[in-house]
């Protein structure tokens, strides 16, 4: 079954809602979601993947994180910029990853993958999904098809 580009939303859509996507980044979310999703599950679709995926806005209130890990446990997170990923405060063993500007020789953006202490696995995008120009698609889901599967750590 195709899947149609619709604004987000629980339940329908009002029809006066209108929620413009210029940067398509909803659409590259949906995308990144789905490929980090079938690492683990590959029979899943896109409404399995993004029933289980959240988005947080941190901004200038980097204590939301901490708020989020407790309430919602993740097993993966994707940081989007180095902004976030800074003010996270985790602590992650990296191993980095890198993907090149296919407009800019030499340009070089910086990803990275790993686990915490507590087994969950954490990286950081090369770049943002609003900057699809400056990436090569097959380049961004390689980095994302490197995610680690999470360390299951007994129960205390």
């Amino acid at each position: 079954m195709p899947w149609e580009d619709h604004p987000p939303c629980l339940g329908r859509a009002n029809e006066g809602f209108y929620y413009p996507d210029p940067l398509g980044f909803w659409a590259e979310i949906r995308r990144w979601a789905l490929e980090l999703f079938q690492l683990e599950h590959p029979g899943w679709g896109p409404p399995d993947a993004l029933a289980l995926s959240t988005l947080l806005h941190v901004g200038d209130q980097p204590e939301r994180i901490h708020g989020a890990l407790d309430l919602s446990a993740p097993q993966m997170i994707l940081f989007l910029d180095e902004t976030s990923w800074e003010r996270s405060g985790l602590e992650v063993h990296r191993v980095h990853h890198y993907i090149e500007d296919p407009h800019r020789a030499g340009q070089v953006y910086e990803g990275f993958w790993g686990h915490t202490p507590d087994g969950r696995v954490v990286g950081k995008a090369p770049q943002h999904p609003t900057t699809p120009n400056l990436y090569r698609s097959d380049d961004m889901f390689a980095f994302l098809r490197s995610a680690p599967a999470p360390h299951r750590l007994p129960s205390e």
